[in-house]
């Protein structure tokens, strides 16, 4: 796979800061030669292999605010690339008691290929992504885009979007406050911790110090157009404020 994220910056020459949008598992594409790692078209097109909605909800609230994004184009049973090389659970073998044939006793040589030709690129290539913001614009917001799955025979989660944060709060507290304001219900670190589950964000702060936070929005909200269109006009008018401090 030759291109294996997609990228797009909406410009904006009235904003001083800006934000990059970041969707580690915004496709569910998995190259021919995997054979779709031997699973079925509707285990392919469910939320084992992707972070539904996500894609179109991120490049709506991207063109509506002028900022980037940057997204994954492979499915994250490949390789996911919001985990850290040593994980158990880079590369799945099982998903929510989904076997993923093509994943099951992966060779050494295999999971190299993989992490080189898709991890290490989109990590790269991210990276220098911000860099090159950092430059032009006085503060950079990271805001990672995911989406979570409303049950399954282990839960049922009602709340419509969580918030996950580590060490920083500086987007955390406002972006709780605004929610409450518009009665969105969220949950802190919800339906996963920020502390063990924010590894991109995570990373790219080892280089920078950047306010930032992951955000999950439960997938059946955001997958039809009327949805979408609901959220992205909740999170622009949050962001905005942050553009024009």
């Amino acid at each position: 796979m030759k291109n294996v994220f997609t990228t797009k910056t909406f410009k904006n020459k009235n904003c001083k800061n800006h934000i990059v949008f970041i969707c580690d598992h915004a496709k569910n594409k998995i190259p021919l030669k995997y054979n779709n790692l031997g699973l079925t078209k509707k285990e392919i097109e469910s939320h084992i292999a992707y972070d539904i909605g996500t894609e179109k909800f991120g490049i709506e609230l991207t063109k509506n605010l002028k900022q980037t994004y940057i997204m994954s184009n492979f499915s994250r049973l490949i390789i996911d690339p919001n985990r850290s090389k040593s994980d158990m659970d880079l590369i799945v073998d099982n998903s929510f008691g989904v076997k993923i044939p093509g994943n099951i006793n992966i060779k050494f040589k295999e999971k190299q290929n993989r992490l080189i030709n898709y991890y290490e690129k989109y990590h790269s290539k991210l990276l220098e992504l911000v860099k090159n913001k950092k430059m032009i614009y006085e503060k950079i917001f990271l805001v990672s885009l995911h989406s979570f799955t409303k049950n399954c025979k282990k839960f049922d989660r009602g709340v419509e979007v969580g918030l996950l944060w580590n060490k920083n709060m500086n987007l955390l507290l406002p972006i709780q406050k605004q929610l409450k304001r518009e009665s969105v219900s969220f949950g802190r670190n919800y339906p996963y911790s920020g502390f063990h589950f924010n590894f991109t964000l995570d990373k790219l702060n080892n280089f920078f110090s950047f306010d930032n936070i992951a955000i999950e929005i439960r997938n059946d909200l955001i997958s039809s157009k009327k949805g979408i269109t609901k959220y992205v006009n909740i999170f622009s008018k949050i962001f905005r404020s942050f553009l024009d401090a």
